[in-house]
Formats: C-alpha cells, sequence, structure tokens
C-alpha cells in the first residue's frame, strides 16, 4: 500500500478591532472552501477519539514582549503580572471555569435545541446548549529552543532598537502590521511552532483599529491550496493593551477597564480552527451544529434572548444568537463559552495539523515534572515529606546545588534557597513547582502544601 500524505498550510489573518468598549470586531480573509471540505471530512472520519482521550492537554505558551527598552513593567513591556492574569483567563476559558460562568441563564437555548432535535451529548442537564470543558491548559515555557532556563516562565522579552527593527506603530494598516511581522518580526523571534504556541505583544499604531490576529492550522491531505503563513509565521499577535486582565491585575496596562483577556480567547479559537458563530457571512455557516443561527456579529453586552427569530427563523431559533459564545465580537465580560462541536473542531485539528499535533509532547511547560540533563546521567531526587505542612527537604545525591526555585503553578516565584531543606509554613495551601538546578541537571517536581 502506498500512503501519500500531502502537507499544505492555510493560513487567515484575524483583524480584531476593539474599539474603547472592547469590541472584539474583527476583518478576516476565510480560509478557501476547500480547506473546509477537508476540515469536515477529517471530523467525519475520526470517530471522536480525541473527544474520549482522558487527560487535558498542556500547551506551552511563549509571550514574546516586543519593546524599545521600557523598564518591565512600563508599557508595552508589560510586566509578569499581567502576562500571568492573561493565563489565568485563558486556562479558565479554555476548561469551563469561565468567571462570568454564572450568566448563563438557566433556559439558555433550551426550546431551540428541542426544535432541532439537538444531539443529547451537546446538552447539559437543564436541556441547555451545553458549555464544554476544552481541556487545554497553557503554561508558561520553562526551557528555551536552545535548552536554557527562562528566568520569567513564559516570556521572551525583545528590544527592537537592538535588533534594528522599525517600531511597530509605524505601520497603520492591516496589510503593513502584517508584512511588518511577518518578514521582520515573526521570522526572526519564533519559537519551534510544533512545540510552543507563539504570542507577540507590542504597541501598535493608533490607526491600526484591531488587537488581535491569528493564523488557522494548516491540514494534511489536500492539494492545491497556496501557503500564506509557513511555520516561521505562525501564531498570534495581540496588542499589549488588550493581554491581561484588569481584575486579577489592575497596575496592568489596558486600554480599558474592562479588558479581561478574552482578545487572546477568541484569536486561540481561530488558532485552532474555529470560525466566527455567525459564519462570516449573514446567517452564514460555522460548522457546528450545536450554535444556533445569527444573523451577524453581537457586541457590546447584550441581553438574553438576542435578536430572537433572526435568519427568517422564528419559528424554530426563538432562543436568539448564542451572543455569549468566545467567537462573537460581543465585549469580553459578555462571554464564556465554547460548545461541545467547538471542541470537536478544536481536536480535530489538534490531530491533524502539522503544526499543532506535536504540541505539549515536549516537556516545556513549567507545570511539568521533569529532569532537564545537562550532562551525560541523570541522578534519582526526591523531595520529602510530599505533601507537607511545615518543611520540606531535598535529596540530590552526588549533585551540588546551585540554586533551588519555588513558584505556584502560573509561575510566580515564592520562594528561592540553595539548601537542602526549606521551611514551607508561610506558604498557603495548595500545589507548587520546585525548580532545582545542579551543576548537571535542572530536575523540576511537584509537591504540595498541606
Amino acid at each position: 500500500m502506498k500512503l501519500v500524505i500531502i502537507t499544505f498550510g492555510l493560513w487567515f489573518w484575524i483583524a480584531c478591532a476593539y474599539a474603547q468598549t472592547d469590541l472584539n470586531q474583527c476583518g478576516t480573509e476565510m480560509p478557501m472552501s476547500d480547506w473546509e471540505d477537508a476540515f469536515q471530512d477529517l471530523i467525519h472520519d475520526a470517530d471522536m477519539p480525541a473527544l474520549n482521550r482522558s487527560g487535558v492537554y498542556e500547551i506551552p505558551v511563549i509571550f514574546h514582549i516586543v519593546h524599545s527598552g521600557e523598564a518591565v513593567g512600563l508599557f508595552p513591556n508589560l510586566s509578569i503580572e499581567q502576562i500571568q492574569s492573561q493565563i489565568t483567563i485563558i486556562n479558565q476559558d479554555f476548561s469551563a471555569a469561565a468567571y462570568n460562568l454564572a450568566d448563563y441563564p438557566d433556559n439558555a437555548f433550551v426550546n431551540w435545541a428541542a426544535n432541532v432535535n439537538l444531539a443529547s451529548s451537546n446538552l447539559d442537564e437543564l436541556g441547555r446548549v451545553k458549555i464544554a470543558n476544552i481541556a487545554i491548559q497553557f503554561c508558561p515555557a520553562l526551557i528555551s529552543p536552545d535548552g536554557q532556563i527562562l528566568n520569567e516562565p513564559g516570556i521572551d522579552r525583545i528590544n527592537y532598537l537592538d535588533k534594528g527593527w522599525p517600531n511597530p506603530t509605524q505601520f497603520g494598516t492591516q496589510s503593513g502590521m502584517k508584512n511588518y511581522l511577518d518578514s521582520i518580526v515573526k521570522p526572526h523571534s519564533i519559537w519551534d511552532v510544533t512545540k510552543y504556541l507563539n504570542v507577540w505583544v507590542t504597541d501598535k499604531s493608533d490607526l491600526l483599529t484591531y488587537a488581535g490576529v491569528s493564523s488557522v492550522p494548516p491540514l494534511s491531505g489536500l492539494l492545491g491550496i497556496p501557503n500564506t503563513a509557513t511555520d516561521t509565521t505562525d501564531g498570534i499577535w495581540c496588542y499589549a493593551k488588550a493581554i491581561g486582565s484588569y481584575a486579577l491585575f489592575p497596575s496592568g496596562h489596558y486600554i480599558s477597564s474592562i479588558i479581561d483577556g478574552r482578545t487572546l480567547t477568541h484569536e486561540l479559537g481561530h488558532y485552532f480552527g474555529l470560525r466566527h458563530i455567525w459564519g462570516d457571512a449573514a446567517c452564514g455557516n460555522d460548522f457546528c451544529n450545536d450554535t444556533p443561527p445569527a444573523g451577524g456579529q453581537n457586541v457590546g453586552l447584550p441581553d438574553y434572548p438576542h435578536n430572537a427569530g433572526s435568519c427568517s427563523l422564528p419559528s424554530v431559533n426563538v432562543d436568539g444568537e448564542m451572543f455569549m459564545n468566545f467567537m462573537d465580537y460581543t465585549a469580553g465580560p459578555g462571554k464564556y463559552m465554547f460548545t461541545t462541536d467547538q471542541k470537536t473542531r478544536i481536536y480535530t485539528a489538534m490531530q491533524n495539523s502539522p503544526l499543532r499535533s506535536l504540541l505539549g509532547m515536549h516537556n516545556l511547560c513549567s507545570t511539568s515534572t521533569s529532569t532537564y540533563n545537562l550532562s551525560h546521567t541523570v541522578n534519582k531526587i526526591t523531595i520529602y515529606p510530599n505533601p507537607a505542612m511545615d518543611n520540606i527537604y531535598i535529596s540530590v545525591p552526588d549533585e551540588r546545588i546551585r540554586q533551588i526555585r519555588i513558584t505556584d503553578l502560573i509561575g510566580t516565584t515564592v520562594k528561592v534557597l540553595h539548601t537542602r531543606s526549606c521551611s514551607i509554613s508561610d506558604l498557603i495551601s495548595g500545589n507548587y513547582i520546585m525548580y532545582i538546578e545542579t551543576n548537571m541537571q535542572l530536575h523540576i517536581l511537584r509537591f504540595s502544601k498541606l
């Protein structure tokens, strides 16, 4: 049997305008129909093994923060706390744990689901369209491509003056900014796209009316689709003032106080192959059966039901449009859900895209328990007791400790020490990561504080 695999790359840019009310409006060049046809074939043929997988995808993310020499914490050289607040938001959003999840009405889309005979697997116990747990977690990358330990997990700070790059604020059109990113910034800063989710964060021109740009996953198995992006341009760009959560870290730099990290959530949806819920046409198709028809994008903070009877379907679409879906343009505080069919698309991309299928397979997350060998030997290392209440002890045979660093699960350093014992009585109960750097290895272990 002869097996031929033809890989194509098809990408579209998502230009998300924000205005002063955080409206995620997008000017989008959608994939050609052949791409969607291929995607639908993959979904149909997959027999859904991905949805039945156990565990959680852990995807290492690196934020390339582009600045001009500002001190850390000054715009646009965002602080690690602002980046951590962003990671918290996307982890909540991709775990069916959005901070505003309680806003989902008790009768949301119950009538519509019954009218269209929506499958029970797409419904929750109240008969509503189910809010799907995508089961993807994004963790700050710990190890750089050259094997170095990052001082700030998940952050790569780049002074564009040192690189000889132009100021990003010089580019006031979508095509100009795209060319700047694709031809200058990304090729000279990108980390291996099969191992890392790359997110670039920069200032921008006031004339540029969008706050986020993404690419869709290339697939395998279709001939003749032209490439508009490569493994040197894959990833997401966000305006620095659209990154993070004002509620979680109010000392950061934001467009407004309602910024809550949903620009990146939305762009990640595109990164995993999701379309806007209205299908980018009046009453178009997003290829998800559990998102009701929509006449177009919704903005602001609508009330449920919104636009009942839209798309000339008053007898069916009595519950209106799913404005609370992350793939609408509703303001961040009005969105809180993905659906089961959207999860199917995401997992199909994760399994079938050559630039997605290996993400999370390389032990690059700061929450991984691993040993990175710096010589040619691997020695047994232990933490005891584990869990612990007051003190922990580290056994490191035949190695000299250079530094021990303890962080929480989003990468915030809580202790640095150089001895083989440590008091943890001042830590709050929970799980922590210990990075033990010796003369030969970097050991990464988890422990629990009771």
